[in-house]
């Protein structure tokens, strides 16, 4: 039987890890915020916390974190978009995937929404320059996205706010749609065996280039929602068991 001492890492490894958290955050941020300010004149790096958010019910929204852009590059490398797609980045926060898809050079149109005004109203303001940019302040939940081909979500909803926005798409939407979505370990699981959806990619990233992207490994995902896929696997007798 092992002792509660031998289960902890000791005080040398816990001091190690903190080190290189530390100087692995500092790194991505300083890299990051010189691309930020490169693409929109101002850093997108600080983090600004969710105006609602219940995590004892999960249930809400969480606050405004930008995703790395090597973790972005390492994601999009699995996406091929085109000038007839239409993507939508959901919680959009202050534009961090939308200023990497501009500095890729996209060919889409891209939108974003965003619930907090303060938030949004940054988001509108660095990306007001590039016309194939388009920023929506509002409820995710009132919008249509029939109109959009690919959808973006970097972990913006908590729990049982993602199933209820995923049960919208499914009464909502008329065609076939690409979700890419990052951070996904808390709610991925979610789309698992739902009728209409199919996980084309996953992968959890630790360290990308030698630098650790988060205190713990991050998880992403890509999956496709067609509605006539759904309605047939509702009608098959092996789903309706």
């Amino acid at each position: 039987m092992s002792s509660g001492s031998e289960k902890k890492p000791s005080f040398l490894k816990r001091a190690v890890r903190k080190i290189d958290n530390k100087i692995s955050r500092r790194l991505i941020h300083t890299a990051d915020a010189y691309i930020d300010r490169r693409i929109c004149g101002q850093s997108l790096v600080e983090y600004v916390p969710s105006i609602f958010r219940d995590d004892e019910n999960g249930v809400g929204g969480t606050g405004s974190h930008a995703s790395p852009y090597c973790v972005l590059e390492r994601i999009f490398s699995h996406v091929m978009l085109t000038a007839s797609d239409t993507l939508m980045d959901v919680g959009c926060g202050k534009g961090r995937i939308l200023a990497f898809l501009v500095k890729e050079h996209c060919p889409c149109q891209i939108y974003g929404v965003e619930h907090n005004p303060e938030v949004a109203r940054l988001a509108a303001q660095w990306s007001e320059r590039y016309e194939q940019v388009h920023i929506i302040q509002g409820d995710a939940f009132q919008l249509d996205y029939n109109p959009f081909t690919v959808l973006t979500l970097a972990r913006p909803f908590l729990p049982k706010t993602f199933l209820s926005f995923v049960e919208q798409l499914e009464a909502t939407l008329t065609h076939p749609v690409t979700l890419i979505y990052y951070e996904d370990q808390e709610s991925s699981y979610l789309l698992r065996k739902r009728s209409g959806w199919r996980m084309l990619f996953r992968e959890k990233v630790a360290r990308i280039r030698g630098v650790k992207i988060a205190p713990w490994p991050q998880g992403y995902s890509i999956w496709v929602y067609d509605p006539a896929r759904r309605e047939s696997d509702s009608a098959s007798p092996e789903t309706a068991k």
